[in-house]
């Protein structure tokens, strides 16, 4: 009796080991470049009450969103096409897919989120360079179309503006890219303000888009509760390629 009983507990302990080994998998590496893609293909990571618990720092949108999927595949979130070749932002490791549940400033109930450490790509043939990285990066959007990056022209430059989260409730915030027109160099550009620098531009959602005018980038700033009236002004922004930065005048 004791042999069989020592047989039961040995056996015990080994199935033990073998569902605590199966749930230890090691983390898969980021696909290689051309395996970009939107494909909705994940592996999720439940807690014991069957919500997805994120893998990033808690930000001001975690106690207003559910988790709906963790994609490991590199997914394309914005492009551009070019002159010369493409922009793109993607993302870098896991990606984690939800909704929010709450309607708020940032979007309405059922609008989807995106989380994951994405980079700013330029793309040119088999050559790629990494413009800006967004770490734990997280955004809003009604849907999960790929976005676009805003062209603007300016004399040497075209400049792109891509702006992930599609509204805040007073303004929005772009970042800000450059190709120089003659030796096809791409990077990302400062924003320059009362001596500040900044790596956002920030703009009102209620007004028109910023546009070129005169060889100026004409921005309608955000407008809140409390705005003071000079803050509210038109501003006008002067491209400096030489030192990357789009400066206010």
């Amino acid at each position: 009796m004791l042999k069989k009983n020592t047989l039961l507990l040995t056996s015990s302990a080994l199935l033990f080991s073998l569902l605590v080994g199966c749930g230890s998998e090691p983390g898969s590496k980021p696909a290689a470049p051309e395996s970009y893609s939107n494909s909705n293909a994940s592996s999720e990571k439940k807690s014991s009450v069957g919500k997805i618990t994120s893998i990033f720092p808690k930000s001001e949108l975690t106690d207003s969103i559910a988790i709906d999927s963790v994609s490991k595949d590199q997914s394309v979130r914005a492009e551009q096409q070019t002159d010369k070749g493409t922009l793109l932002m993607i993302s870098n490791g896991p990606e984690e897919h939800g909704h929010l549940l709450v309607s708020s400033v940032l979007g309405v109930e059922g609008d989807q989120t995106f989380q994951s450490n994405y980079s700013i790509i330029y793309r040119q043939g088999e050559q790629e360079k990494v413009l800006l990285e967004l770490p734990a990066y997280i955004y809003v959007q009604p849907s999960d179309k790929k976005l676009s990056f805003e062209n603007m022209s300016f004399a040497d430059a075209e400049v792109y503006i891509l702006t992930p989260q599609y509204k805040t409730g007073h303004g929005l915030g772009g970042y800000v890219f450059a190709i120089d027109k003659v030796s096809g160099d791409a990077f990302n550009l400062k924003i320059v303000k009362n001596g500040v620098e900044s790596d956002m531009l920030l703009y009102s959602e209620e007004t028109p888009l910023p546009i070129v005018k005169d060889n100026r980038l004409v921005v309608h700033p955000p407008r809140g509760a409390g705005t003071p009236e000079e803050e509210t002004k038109e501003m006008q922004l002067k491209l400096d390629l030489k030192n990357k930065q789009l400066i206010a005048e």
